[in-house]
């Protein structure tokens, strides 16, 4: 039950990684145009750079939580690697638990800032006036994300998963 669940939570989030991998073609598209436009035809977009960041901030912030829980993230191991069992088991734990409130705040402060955005009307300060809650929404929806990840990875440590879940 417990490993159905694990894997339920890893496969939603892997779906924002094949996402974010799109956008990054997108991302890498939209740059390139962006330099063609303006260093060959010296006509700049008024698009590019702004949905480049916007694309940029939707793959940070929803591909945490699958990085994390396939311990993919960047991270220090110099303690830990010289640790074995209960104790290696412990550190791990508490390093994951530790991401806990971190998210938490990610996810509450997230969801305000992009309440505020909405309720606000805000646009961006081009001449697009993209409503700016769509890419703040980006925060809070990666510190839930996080949240998952690391009870998962809690959960993946405690019933000594360590073989690839989904």
């Amino acid at each position: 039950m417990l490993k159905s669940i694990i894997r339920g939570i890893v496969v939603f989030e892997k779906l924002f990684i094949y996402i974010s991998g799109v956008f990054m073609g997108l991302l890498a598209l939209f740059v390139f145009y962006e330099v063609v436009a303006r260093y060959v035809f010296n006509s700049p977009t008024v698009w590019a750079n702004e949905f480049s960041t916007y694309i940029l901030q939707f793959i940070v912030f929803l591909s945490m939580g699958y990085l994390f829980i396939r311990d993919k993230h960047v991270k220090v191991t110099f303690l830990i690697d010289k640790l074995n069992g209960v104790a290696r088991k412990f550190i791990q734990i508490l390093a994951a638990l530790l991401v806990i409130p971190y998210a938490i705040v990610l996810t509450i402060y997230g969801f305000q800032y992009t309440s505020n955005a909405y309720n606000l009307g805000m646009v961006s300060p081009s001449l697009l006036e993209f409503p700016l809650w769509i890419p703040y929404s980006f925060i809070p929806m990666g510190g839930l994300l996080l949240v998952l990840a690391s009870i998962c990875t809690v959960l993946k440590i405690i019933i000594n998963e360590e073989e690839e879940i989904a």
